[in-house]
């Protein structure tokens, strides 16, 4: 079973639910909610598993079948990139909960396997770029084939572009810890995503747009000691990707 960060976790929380929690749901949780308990096409075809002190619930995220403020804590992991309204979901997921957390695949994880083979249905189930801004906001960006291949004009979009462009990203993504592939947001009382009707230009909008978040994690990644093995690889694999780093001015330990 999945579970949080020792220091993450909802200790003391006697009402936990788990909304998608499919085949591998988090330990603890007493609520269980799936939509599909039979044919489990976007969990590999596997088992809905039901912990023997977990009870489960068949019903949709849009439409919770709790009462307001059932419960202390809610897993959301790998939900919200699918649903046709998030604005509705997180709503329905405020109502009935107190806290929680927040799991979807990240947009650099996303467009990056994206970019290079637009025919692969797997790449296609997500309806959405989404990420954080400013820690707490969630904002929510339409993932189709046109948007995949958009990037901003400013720096971090460029930077972005040109960096995807330099290597194989099915290959090296690979180089890359498990939290640059990953949005996360830990929640605690109300909240309000941000829905996008398409990729916002920061030279355009004014607005912040994904690419800033999307850089500085690849910049951090690439200072990450931990995977220093990976990261020389990485350089030695994909060594035009060296030359994006050194054109944007930006310096690391590995790859610069």
């Amino acid at each position: 079973m999945k579970r949080l960060p020792w220091w993450k976790r909802p200790y003391g929380a006697r009402r936990i639910l788990d909304i998608g929690a499919g085949h591998n749901p988090y330990q603890g949780a007493t609520h269980l909610l799936e939509i599909d308990v039979t044919e489990g096409r976007e969990r590999g075809l596997q088992q809905v598993h039901v912990p023997d002190e977990a009870h489960l619930t068949v019903g949709d995220v849009n439409w919770l079948p709790f009462r307001d403020r059932s419960f202390e804590f809610i897993y959301a992991s790998h939900i919200l990139e699918h649903v046709e309204d998030p604005v509705q979901a997180c709503r329905e997921i405020v109502r009935v909960g107190a806290a929680g957390y927040i799991e979807t695949p990240s947009p650099f994880l996303e467009q990056g396997l994206a970019l290079r083979d637009t025919q692969s249905p797997d790449h296609w189930i997500h309806r959405w770029f989404v990420f954080t801004i400013e820690g707490d906001r969630l904002v929510f960006e339409p993932k189709t084939a046109g948007e995949v291949r958009r990037f901003c004009s400013c720096r971090a979009g460029e930077f972005m572009r040109e960096w995807y462009d330099s290597l194989d990203f099915q290959e090296a993504q690979h180089c890359f810890p498990g939290r640059v592939k990953r949005t996360v947001l830990y929640w605690k009382g109300p909240w309000r995503p941000e829905v996008r009707s398409e990729m916002f230009d920061c030279r355009t909008s004014g607005r912040e747009c994904r690419f800033v978040g999307m850089m500085r994690a690849v910049v951090r990644s690439c200072n990450d000691v931990f995977r220093a093995k990976r990261l020389v690889r990485l350089r030695r694999r994909f060594p035009d990707s060296v030359g994006v780093f050194r054109k944007y001015g930006h310096r690391s330990l590995f790859v610069h």
